[in-house]
């Protein structure tokens, strides 16, 4: 398992900025997320990867940058969205890109169907002509995308990934929040590529704590050797996070 940081917590940073303070909080690795990125800026990456490559970071996963598509008419700006992230991936050499389910959960079905079907008929074949690997993650509840529990889940996947290729990212945080971490680890532990850290409102684990103990175990049962990405709210302190980072590396340590 392989530490790392999200940076979306710096966005408010410029990129170097950034990915600096990432590497001089201790840390090698990073997942990179879109929302660091400018709107006016999105079509141009030279930018990321300099920085990137000044800092000495490992990039291991990107954040796609998301439309929760509530009308059919937003579809083409997902696509547009998921193409250029796939894009800056590349550029960073991550070979992981996290995706949220692209609609909002307030779609009907067979709207909801619709949209899923135009936006990954696009993203799915690019991302693999690009050697990106998608990971779908499971969402909050408050978020307003679809895709909060098992179910869900799983119509979205049955969409979208028709051959079993993409795998899934799971957002710890999110798992604890809805009460679904037992059932999304027993039905999708083995497709897990990627892992958000966070206990409930992303704060930091600091001690010891036993949802967190059995999700790791059962993490190293399953062979997993992925990121593990802290991802927390954007308030915490940089003491909090390094605080974090040494608890945690400690409970990977130990398993």
């Amino acid at each position: 398992m392989k530490l790392s940081l999200s940076n979306g917590i710096f966005s408010k940073l410029s990129v170097k900025a950034n990915l600096e303070t990432v590497k001089r909080l201790g840390f090698d690795n990073i997942e990179f997320n879109m929302k660091s990125i400018k709107k006016e800026q999105d079509t141009g990456v030279y930018r990321e990867q300099k920085a990137l490559a000044d800092s000495g970071l490992n990039c291991l996963s990107l954040h796609s940058a998301v439309l929760h598509v509530a009308d059919p008419i937003e579809v083409h700006q997902a696509v547009y969205y998921g193409k250029i992230s796939i894009e800056c991936a590349r550029a960073l050499k991550a070979p992981l890109m996290v995706v949220h389910s692209n609609v909002a959960k307030t779609l009907q079905r067979k709207q909801r169907e619709r949209c899923l079907r135009e936006v990954f008929g696009e993203i799915v074949p690019f991302a693999k002509k690009m050697g990106v690997k998608l990971a779908l993650e499971n969402l909050s509840v408050g978020s307003s995308g679809f895709g909060i529990n098992g179910e869900q889940l799983a119509e979205v996947l049955g969409i979208i990934d028709v051959k079993s290729e993409m795998g899934v990212t799971f957002d710890l945080c999110h798992a604890l929040e809805t009460g679904v971490m037992d059932e999304l680890l027993e039905t999708y532990g083995n497709r897990i590529c990627n892992v958000h850290m966070a206990n409930k409102d992303h704060q930091p684990f600091m001690k010891k704590a036993p949802e967190l103990s059995r999700f790791l175990a059962k993490l190293h049962t399953f062979g997993y050797e992925g990121p593990i990405t802290l991802e927390l709210e954007h308030r915490a302190s940089m003491e909090t996070i390094v605080g974090a980072k040494t608890f945690l590396e400690g409970e990977i340590k130990n398993l």
